[in-house]
């Protein structure tokens, strides 16, 4: 079971070290973890949708 975490920057605090896999990409995340991870800013601007539950 993953940690809820209130806010986006809470998630980050938790997390950081995790996003190393992630280095040299554009990421957007939420209060829920990474939702898109991309080299290019505008695939990863792209495919970030994230529907509200």
């Amino acid at each position: 079971m993953k940690a809820e975490y209130t806010t986006a920057k809470d998630w980050y605090k938790a997390n950081r070290r995790e996003l190393k896999k992630y280095r040299g990409q554009w990421i957007a995340y939420t209060n829920r973890g990474v939702i898109s991870g991309d080299r290019d800013y505008r695939k990863m601007k792209d495919e970030s949708f994230y529907p509200v539950s």
